[in-house]
């Protein structure tokens, strides 16, 4: 029997333990840390596509860094970047398990298409100040809604039902449509983009593009320049119309010339430490300037779960994975996203693509991955997707 290079990691690791001193003084602990950590790497060496592979390998080594540099600081805590490491490791499992499935492409569509179907309905009601999850979860245990009048569904924030709906938009395309005449029509999809419409949220702008890209995706280069163009006035405006209407984040436009002109003089700028959103560009900008003042940090990166500034996420994925993994971390999520959508480009495979560039444009001002129900969604489609590669051969 022909033993596989790869098969080799559970010997190695099994040998390495007993020599893993993380923690000075802490033998047992370190090992259990160690351990811990084995089986990213044994998920990594069965997963097939290189991008992932090489992102779950990068982020096992980092963690073994990180765990050997905090065990040298008096109070250093562990904490948030082993949660870090179980989400990935649950991600990387999860991913795994979709792409070998035996489940049929459009049973994964269906169960997309009720998941997206019940958060609306349940959501719904929260437009008028009226949230009966809230009432049902309040007769088992307190609860406090913090965000009322919200579109928020179970998921707690808009943001993160706009960008779950939103990667959905490709999935109903086609599902449950009538004709008038010469058009057909889609109610799933107008109810959706109303319903987007009203969350008030850059997924609403991602669903409004992509839809665009998708629309336009059999027409001549010029048509579809045109459409794009369209999508893109249509999602600006909308937009523009947002931020007029209700004052959301117009400081932050406002403030950007002055924020510009600090970053370009001094290399960073000055915000008020009692200050609490400080709004996207402050953020992207606050942890670009902690980049670029180390080349170190620059390439590998601050670590996972490092912090910027503030005690919440930085609102966009991009400049997350950056600060986080550096330049290295970034070059191969950016090379998983480009050889995936080359793929699915090649094969014609347009809603997969589409749901695929939903999510790019999602992620440059929030951070989905992060968060556990819009990961779940682009995992189930990044596992769509890996399944058709196994299909093709490709990896």
């Amino acid at each position: 029997m022909t033993v596989k290079t790869k098969d080799w990691i559970m010997p190695a690791l099994f040998l390495a333990l007993p020599f893993a001193f993380m923690a000075p003084g802490l033998i047992w602990k370190s090992q259990l840390l160690f351990f811990i950590i084995c089986p990213i790497f044994i998920i990594a060496l069965n997963i097939k596509n290189v991008w992932v592979k090489a992102f779950l390998l990068y982020v096992a080594v980092w963690q073994i860094a990180l765990l050997l540099l905090l065990f040298n600081f008096k109070d250093a805590s562990i904490g948030p970047s082993l949660s870090i490491l179980f989400s990935v490791m649950a991600g990387a499992i999860i991913y795994k398990f979709i792409s070998e499935s035996t489940i049929p492409d459009e049973k994964w569509h269906m169960v997309i298409r009720i998941a997206v179907i019940t958060q609306i309905i349940i959501a719904t009601p929260q437009h008028f100040g009226l949230n009966p999850f809230v009432w049902i979860v309040g007769m088992f245990t307190p609860i406090v809604e913090k965000l009322p009048g919200h579109l928020v569904g179970t998921l707690g924030n808009r943001n993160y039902l706009a960008a779950f709906i939103a990667f959905s938009v490709p999935f109903f395309v086609g599902w449950r449509t009538f004709n008038i005449g010469k058009w057909t029509i889609n109610p799933s999809l107008i109810v959706i983009f109303i319903f987007l419409g009203f969350c008030l949220s850059p997924g609403t702008l991602a669903a409004i593009m992509g839809m665009g890209f998708l629309l336009s995706y059999k027409f001549s280069f010029m048509k579809r320049m045109v459409t794009w163009s369209a999508a893109m006035k249509v999602a600006t405006a909308y937009a523009a119309a947002y931020i007029l209407t209700t004052g959301y984040h117009l400081n932050e436009f406002q403030a950007l010339p002055g924020q510009l002109r600090e970053m370009w003089e001094t290399g960073k700028i000055t915000l008020s430490p009692i200050q609490g959103d400080i709004g996207r560009f402050a953020m992207w900008m606050t942890a670009i300037s902690q980049l670029l003042s180390s080349w170190p940090a620059m390439i590998f990166g601050f670590g996972p779960a490092a912090a910027w500034g503030r005690e919440y996420p930085i609102h966009g994925q991009y400049v997350s994975v950056w600060f986080q993994y550096g330049l290295i971390g970034l070059t191969l999520m950016l090379g998983y996203i480009c050889s995936t959508i080359w793929f699915l480009n090649k094969g014609k495979h347009v809603i997969l693509l589409t749901a695929v560039i939903i999510i790019c444009l999602d992620m440059v001002a929030n951070f989905p991955a992060e968060i556990a129900t819009t990961s779940f969604m682009m995992l189930v489609i990044c596992g769509l997707i890996e399944r058709e590669r196994l299909r093709g051969g490709m990896r």
